[in-house]
């Protein structure tokens, strides 16, 4: 089930054929865009966030025009969709200006985008019943693999100024689109018939009745790899063209084909109306007059303004008592002081007075990274409900040390949520443990091995699909790439021109570090329960620096085997912090990866398939190369996502995630032998076992 889509609306367009910009033309009493009128239906409709593509030249122009002009409840973003944002290894070809049309457009979205969506244009108007059928279709789709067109009829969607093109649907029984064929040169002629004036077509009737596509489309975010897919195809066929267009409908037929998606039409009641032609504008502004006098709309849009944006502020000690107080504790509290390094939560140690009860664990959830807190916490309660039904039918096991433990509210939530808006959640403190940001020895690192190694072999029966994705695309490298992309393009702190040399390196790697992905999509690797952050420091060692808990359960979801080993060779092998500046300090232990990968696959690599084992080396260099893309992506948008604690922190940390890849570039081939050598005597081993 999911919760507040997106809308994504395509303010992209030229406009030969009305003259001006009509996404900024004003239709209302008061000067109000169409655009106004649809982010006023989606966010009624339940939609929570809008992001625009436009131009770069009419960037400025456009965010300054719908500066206060929509409700203060939605999260607006912008992009900007450019003629050389283009997929790593493609160039715009000489002399081309056309855009590369709506297909592109959404591509170039995926950036700004993790959650489920709908796409319209800018300059159409729908209606509040369109937005509703999508925003539905969206919170209850279970399947991510389907994808929703909202259809209107023909004859709803014509103007009496020339032809438009649409896009007829061809659909079953069960309302499954087959396919959408575009026509153009759609007209209706002074006796009324509906004619398609197509030189290759010419003069077919159409009766007015047939459901047509007017690009209001709902998808998940799942369909982003696909839409990059069908791009480079297109790109390669058109190296050439000067003005051939990657459309929308041209990907949704291929994903179709290829049974990437199914996709459900729902018909809407609404008449439709747009500005294709300046003769237009009488008749849209005569239309939403109409529906003001019908209470369809105030005469005034702004006097509609939503609850004010969530401040997050620091809490004093009484505060962090008065939160603690919503919990089911035992003992009594005083306040809370600071604890940990963690870059995304704000975390809290809580003593308790009362000797003889636990000591707690506060954190405030940042959910400005985690935007679904009750799908996040939801989770954490079935990982670790599953982890300890585990632990408790093996012998020997300690399921209370072995596993966290959530401190339910005292309304037996999982959960707090203040009135400021801040979500909340309390662990016991797992006493007389600790972690390390740099491994001391072999023995640690074989401790931090076998214990993610038995993290993810105890999850192995675990159904994924009971899962949600906490981050979206969290470890897809080819979706940071986009972000990264995004980031140079805007250089929203003009930051660009002093990271020139990092910039070279990601683009020079780019398409090598997008072979999982593409592993994945082949089938190549399955998917399983990972933990996706596995920092050896998201390792709680007892006195003895035996392993005995994995921490940091907020992005434990499906993903790929090398994301956890690679992430965890990062931090346990590296000779040097994340964010190191003297790079001449970072180099890899040979003992401490030898060390880590031996724990992790004897507790695994019964359960690994051979292109499992061999994707391991891929994710040694991916893992600090996203890494170290992340910090410089933030760096370039401004540090909005990672705490810093000096100006130039996420800087010195990409540098010094890009030089440990390099450092196991070099290495690389050594590292796989090692791999294979542990491996083969793992299965040995098991072979034995089970004889």
């Amino acid at each position: 089930m999911h919760k507040n889509p997106t809308l994504l609306v395509l303010a992209a367009g030229m406009a030969t054929r009305y003259g001006s910009l009509k996404q900024l033309d004003g239709f209302g009493p008061n000067g109000e865009t169409i655009i106004e009128y649809s982010v006023h239906d989606a966010v009624k409709a339940g939609f929570g966030k809008v992001v625009f593509v436009v131009r770069e030249e009419i960037l400025a122009d456009f965010t300054a025009a719908m500066q206060g002009r929509l409700p203060d409840s939605v999260e607006v973003d912008y992009v900007a969709q450019e003629l050389d944002m283009l997929p790593a290894g493609y160039k715009v070809p000489a002399g081309r200006t056309k855009p590369w049309g709506t297909g592109h457009a959404v591509w170039v979205a995926s950036a700004k985008i993790n959650e489920p969506f709908a796409v319209i244009n800018a300059d159409d108007f729908y209606g509040y019943a369109s937005f509703k059928l999508a925003a539905d279709f969206l919170k209850s789709s279970s399947d991510d693999s389907e994808s929703g067109l909202v259809g209107f009829e023909l004859a709803n969607t014509l103007s009496e100024h020339g032809s438009v093109s649409r896009g007829i649907c061809a659909f079953d029984e069960a309302q499954t689109l087959l396919s959408l064929t575009e026509l153009t040169k759609i007209v209706r002629t002074d006796s009324g018939d509906i004619l398609v004036q197509d030189e290759e077509v010419q003069h077919t009737h159409l009766d007015g009745k047939e459901v047509v596509s007017m690009n209001l489309m709902a998808f998940k975010p799942t369909v982003f790899p696909y839409f990059e897919k069908y791009l480079k195809e297109f790109l390669s066929r058109n190296q050439h063209e000067l003005k051939a267009e990657f459309y929308l409908p041209t990907v949704v037929n291929e994903m179709i084909a290829a049974g990437e998606t199914s996709v459900k039409v729902m018909q809407t009641p609404e008449k439709w109306f747009g500005v294709t032609y300046p003769e237009d504008k009488a008749t849209a502004i005569q239309r939403i007059d109409d529906l003001i006098k019908g209470n369809s709309y105030p005469k005034n849009l702004q006097s509609l303004t939503g609850p004010e944006d969530i401040e997050t502020t620091a809490h004093k000690a009484q505060d962090i008592q008065e939160i603690v107080s919503h919990f089911a504790i035992q003992g009594h509290t005083a306040g809370g002081t600071p604890y940990g390094s963690g870059h995304i939560h704000d975390t809290y140690y809580i003593k308790n007075l009362q000797a003889d009860c636990p000591d707690y664990l506060l954190q405030r959830i940042n959910h400005q990274v985690f935007k679904n807190v009750p799908l996040l916490m939801e989770n954490i309660e079935q990982v670790t409900a599953h982890l300890r039904s585990k632990l408790e039918n093996i012998p020997g096991a300690e399921p209370d040390k072995e596993v966290l433990t959530l401190v339910p509210t005292r309304h037996q939530a999982s959960y707090y949520q203040d009135e400021a808006g801040n979500f909340w959640r309390l662990y016991l403190l797992l006493q007389g443990t600790r972690s390390y940001d740099l491994v001391e020895s072999p023995q640690q690192a074989y401790e931090g091995g076998k214990a993610f190694g038995r993290f993810q072999a105890l999850l192995a029966d675990m159904d994924a699909s009971l899962l949600h994705e906490s981050i979206p695309d969290f470890h897809n490298v080819e979706h940071r790439l986009r972000q990264f992309t995004q980031a140079i393009k805007h250089n929203q702190k003009d930051r660009v021109k002093h990271v020139q040399p990092e910039i070279d390196f990601v683009m020079q790697r780019a398409q090598l570090m997008s072979t999982i992905c593409r592993l994945g999509r082949e089938g190549k690797l399955p998917l399983r329960i990972t933990h996706n952050d596995t920092k050896f420091n998201n390792v709680l060692l007892d006195s003895q620096d035996k392993a005995q808990c994995v921490i940091d359960l907020d992005t434990v979801m499906p993903g790929y085997v090398a994301y956890d080993y690679g992430d965890a060779i990062r931090t346990t092998a590296a000779t040097a912090a994340e964010d190191e500046k003297d790079l001449s300090k970072i180099d890899i232990d040979l003992n401490l990866f030898r060390g880590f990968t031996q724990g992790f696959l004897e507790e695994t690599c019964a359960s690994l398939t051979d292109e499992e084992i061999g994707s391991l080396s891929l994710g040694i260099t991916l893992l600090p190369f996203i890494m170290g893309l992340r910090f410089l992506t933030d760096y370039i948008d401004g540090d909005h996502y990672y705490k810093i604690h000096f100006p130039e922190h996420n800087l010195q940390r990409a540098q010094a995630q890009f030089r440990l890849v390099e450092v196991l570039e070099d290495k690389l081939e050594l590292l796989q032998g090692i791999i294979e050598e542990i491996s083969a005597a793992c299965h040995q081993a098991t072979t034995k076992q089970t004889k």
